[in-house]
């Protein structure tokens, strides 16, 4: 399963990041895009998760994942 992350800009302010997992993640971001368009000054920056750092903590009864969260890199528009 893929997750993607949409960051978007606006005339060179941050306005925030859309994040998406599932089957459909990559479709339901593009559908977002679609309503951004640059002529009316949107960036969009594209990313796609690689991994996933997690927090562990061991102890008698074990390793238990404390949290986890994904590692996303840079991609080019889809």
């Amino acid at each position: 399963m893929s997750s993607y992350r949409l960051i978007v800009h606006c005339h060179d302010q941050r306005w925030g990041q859309f994040d998406s997992d599932g089957p459909q993640a990559r479709e339901h971001l593009l559908a977002l895009a679609a309503r951004l368009p640059g002529a009316e000054g949107f960036q969009l920056q594209w990313q796609q998760a690689v991994g996933e750092q997690r927090l562990l903590h061991s102890g008698p009864d074990g390793l238990k994942v404390l949290s986890s969260q994904a590692l996303y890199r840079d991609m080019p528009a889809p």
